[in-house]
């Protein structure tokens, strides 16, 4: 059974199909170059601090990646197909992937600031953090919704992408990212969320091996 169909082969222009292979890398990347995996809650703030312009590379690099990973959802709206209500689910995805980025350019700025020697703003910056990563996550699920239903791509992303919308959902409000434990599982979950989008863009450019 191919993981992708003709229009999810095809069907993505080459900018949309190339910002999913490199938006998870890039915020991967910045990721690591920002704080070491796992950092939480004031420990994070510190780590940013003590990485001073290593951070600020990161940071840089990692909003790319999420500018990139709007224009991705973006582009997979403009071909999902009309019928029934993929369209509708991608649309709402759509919408809050620019929310997402608006909030995750504040939070680029505040740890700019961070990386730059002002802890004072570290309370706001997780804050910030915290709330952006509930946006992100709430924005899967109609993101998964849509690609389940959409037929662009196997309906086992969606599923898996709507699994972790549930799982994050639960460790950020019932475990909290002021935690071990929360800060651990967010970052193991953006991975395997990374995993998902560039494996999506790299069946998009070779065309499941067709």
């Amino acid at each position: 059974m191919s993981l992708i169909t003709g229009a999810g082969r095809s069907g993505l222009d080459p900018i949309g199909k190339w910002s999913l292979i490199l938006a998870p890398i890039l915020f991967i990347v910045g990721g690591i170059m920002t704080a070491p995996f796992g950092s939480y809650h004031t420990g994070l703030v510190g780590e940013i601090a003590a990485a001073g312009e290593t951070a600020k590379l990161g940071l840089t690099i990692g909003i790319v990646g999420v500018v990139l990973y709007v224009r991705s959802i973006l582009g997979l709206t403009s071909i999902t197909p009309e019928s029934g209500n993929a369209l509708a689910r991608m649309r709402i995805a759509s919408a809050g992937a620019v929310a997402l980025l608006a909030i995750q350019t504040i939070q680029t700025g505040l740890a700019m600031g961070i990386a730059g020697g002002d802890l004072t703003i570290g309370g706001a910056f997780l804050g910030v953090q915290t709330a952006g990563t509930i946006v992100a996550l709430f924005t899967l699920i109609p993101l998964g919704g849509g690609l389940a239903a959409g037929g662009l791509v196997s309906k086992y992303f969606g599923w898996v992408l709507l699994a972790l919308a549930v799982v994050g959902l639960i460790t950020v409000l019932a475990i909290g990212l002021d935690t071990e434990t929360g800060g651990l599982l967010n970052g193991v979950l953006q991975g395997v969320w990374g995993i998902v989008i560039l494996v999506i863009g790299i069946m998009m450019i070779n065309g499941d091996g067709d």
